[in-house]
């Protein structure tokens, strides 16, 4: 069964989650588990919009970290979107931004993952 409490559509064979408020341990945990469920079901590609999330600590960036690792390890594709300035900041400090790529918008990032631009 698919977390309840991480909002969630699925765009052909991609899945946009939508990561709220503020992500710490419970949130980013919550995130890894619709994540797994996912991967568990053969669904290898990703965006996760955080156009709702005010900020990331350091648990949160880890359980992200884990996140892209599964993924990864399945052959499939991560994307960012909707980035606040100060996680985009974060993500930049951390070294994420050079390993995944970082949407303006949700919209962009399904684009750029169905090939579009």
């Amino acid at each position: 069964m698919i977390n309840q409490h991480i909002n969630y559509k699925e765009i052909d064979n991609i899945v946009v989650l939508h990561a709220e408020n503020y992500i710490n341990k419970m949130e980013g945990e919550n995130l890894e588990k619709v994540c797994d469920a996912f991967l568990a079901k053969g669904t290898y590609k990703f965006v996760i919009d955080f156009s709702g999330t005010d900020i990331i600590n350091s648990i949160g960036i880890s359980i992200l970290i884990g996140i892209i690792e599964k993924i990864k390890d399945k052959k499939g594709l991560v994307l960012f979107s909707g980035l606040k300035k100060v996680n985009h900041d974060i993500f930049d400090m951390v070294g994420l931004s050079k390993h995944i790529p970082l949407l303006k918008t949700e919209e962009d990032a399904v684009n750029r993952m169905k090939g579009g631009h």
